[in-house]
């Protein structure tokens, strides 16, 4: 994982997809492979949903 410090670019492009998710429901884009932020949009193809479920670890027990 890239633990570095995020350049000027890139804190203003995150926080401007955060403000628009806290304030117009806009959802936060990742990258599957690298975990890091790649954008914001509308809406979410079903895939990426689907995808996004299977990944959250569950423990029954």
């Amino acid at each position: 994982m890239d633990h570095r410090t995020l350049n000027d670019a890139e804190r203003k492009q995150i926080l401007t997809a955060l403000r628009a998710n806290a304030q117009d429901n806009k959802v936060l884009l990742m990258d599957r492979k690298t975990t890091r932020f790649i954008g914001s949009a509308d809406e979410v193809p079903d895939d990426e949903v689907i995808t996004a479920i299977k990944s959250v670890p569950v423990h029954y027990g």
